[in-house]
């Protein structure tokens, strides 16, 4: 099977099944908030926020290494699943040492409770993340989505039943981890790893070669999106941590739509196209292309209609509406640094991101800090956005000695339609219809959102056309490798 069927293909899988999941738990999450509390909210993100940060030092990122190496590295994946036994093992030694330091430190003891069961069901994660690389590295996404649906489902069902019978934080606690358990077993059943426990020191070797550059990477991932959390904890109190946290988690389904080709599918395509720059080229534009088209709906509800959507769930969590406004930038800035860094991985250049990351971190923290003295939560995404703005800056630069992009065709249009869409919503807007918030919200976005995707359409059919017949002609060729033009 050609490279460009089997990476489309694995996308609509992913695709279509994680539009499905994001669907479901969107409502489900809807409907237990309305119940939720930002209090009871403000545990679990306080036990998945300490969970997260922890991990920092188990990201040494073999899933990455697995997909990126060549198949002919000696004893390749038992090195990997012996070095995760160790990880994972630490992982839960270190989650009891913090436990003790989070009591003496006087913290809640439910939250010291809630990130000790988070924390067990993570570290079986690591595997979870292990088996699902091997068969990413064969771009058998269509097994890989399957067990993801599963995951992202279990989640809001289990909260929803929990939370809505009275479970409070310890109903998000348990759904989580059943997210956990669920993915762990779907992934071990179907991947066929092949698991063994023989130990390559010159592969072992190799894989901390590589760790060490990305642990730093995907460590300052969780750090930018976690210290948020903790700093407003500390320094607000729990509850409005709780209504900042269920902002970022409700603006976090944007970079989710797109990450199946973003992240997932984009990583192992890259990787196999990265000797043909002119291919490669063409695939990072047309990711690009479509993933701006996509994102910039949710920019525009979150900017424009932040409030509308917030009085869906509940008068209790309206300080989070001018979070989810300042975050809307962030929504598209998040994605399109996320697919930079990939194609940096994918030609075997993490260090960059290294680099990337510390000029981040330097920034960043100092504004986490100042803004959200000066402006409570809304300070907290606004450090957030700083941060996004800063590595995409710098990631721009890098990319360019890799490939050419027509970033003007594939950005610049399609900003020109969000702000156009906006003016009119903004100087026209629509009155309220005495329907109810949820119908109010709906009927907002379909005006909102059908402006941009009607100008865009108008504007841009000749390319997209183009796109999506590349996009069947791949699909139709034959299962021999026949190769297709790249658009």
């Amino acid at each position: 099977m050609s490279i460009a069927r089997k990476a489309i293909t694995s996308t609509l899988w992913m695709s279509g099944l994680n539009y499905i999941g994001i669907g479901v738990g969107a409502i489900l999450a809807i409907l237990r908030d309305r119940v939720l509390l930002p209090y009871e909210n403000g545990v679990y993100m306080f036990g998945m926020s300490v969970v997260d940060t922890l991990f920092i030092f188990a990201a040494l990122s073999f899933n990455i290494a697995v997909i990126q190496a060549d198949d002919d590295k000696e004893d390749l994946y038992s090195t990997a699943f012996v070095l995760t036994i160790f990880l994972s093992a630490a992982i839960i030694v270190v989650a009891a040492v913090t436990g003790v330091f989070l009591s003496w430190q006087g913290v809640e003891q439910i939250k010291i409770n809630a990130f000790l069961v988070l924390a067990f069901f993570a570290a079986i994660n690591l595997f979870t993340i292990l088996f699902s690389s091997f068969m990413e590295k064969k771009l058998e996404y269509n097994k890989v989505a399957r067990i993801n649906f599963l995951q992202l489902i279990s989640f809001p069902v289990a909260s929803y039943i929990l939370v809505t019978q009275g479970a409070g934080a310890w109903g998000m606690v348990i759904g989580q981890s059943l997210a956990f358990a669920v993915s762990f077993i779907g992934m071990a059943i179907v991947s066929k790893y092949p698991i063994g426990f023989k130990y390559n020191p010159t592969t072992a070797k190799w894989f901390l070669s590589m760790g060490w550059k990305l642990i730093f990477s995907r460590g300052m991932e969780v750090a930018f999106t976690r210290a948020g959390t903790l700093i407003t904890d500390s320094m607000l109190g729990t509850t409005l941590q709780g209504s900042y946290s269920r902002a970022l988690k409700y603006w976090e389904m944007a970079p989710q739509t797109v990450s199946p080709a973003v992240v997932t599918v984009a990583l192992p395509t890259y990787s196999q196209l990265k000797h043909n720059v002119e291919k490669l080229s063409k695939a990072f534009t047309m990711v690009l292309f479509f993933m701006i088209r996509v994102l910039l709906p949710f920019v525009l509800v979150f900017a424009i209609l932040s409030e509308s959507f917030l009085l869906i769930l509940g008068d209790q969590w309206l300080d989070a509406v001018p979070v989810l406004r300042v975050l809307s930038i962030g929504a598209l800035l998040a994605p399109v640094f996320e697919n930079m860094k990939q194609l940096i991985y994918a030609e075997g250049k993490p260090e960059l991101i290294v680099k990337t990351r510390i000029a981040q971190l330097v920034i960043f923290l100092p504004a986490m800090f100042g803004l959200v003295y000066l402006y409570g939560i809304s300070g907290a995404a606004m450090a957030m956005v700083v941060n996004f703005t800063v590595g995409v800056i710098i990631a721009f630069f890098y990319v360019r000695r890799f490939v050419s992009v027509q970033w003007r065709v594939s950005v610049a249009l399609p900003f020109a339609w969000a702000i156009l869409a906006a003016g009119i919503v903004l100087l026209a807007p629509l009155p309220q219809l005495g329907y109810g918030p949820f119908l109010q919200f709906a009927l907002e976005a379909l005006y909102l959102v059908g402006i941009f995707i009607v100008l865009e359409f108008i504007t841009e059919r000749k390319r997209i056309i183009e796109y999506w017949q590349f996009v069947r002609t791949a699909l139709k060729a034959k299962e021999s490798g026949e190769e297709i033009p790249v658009a």
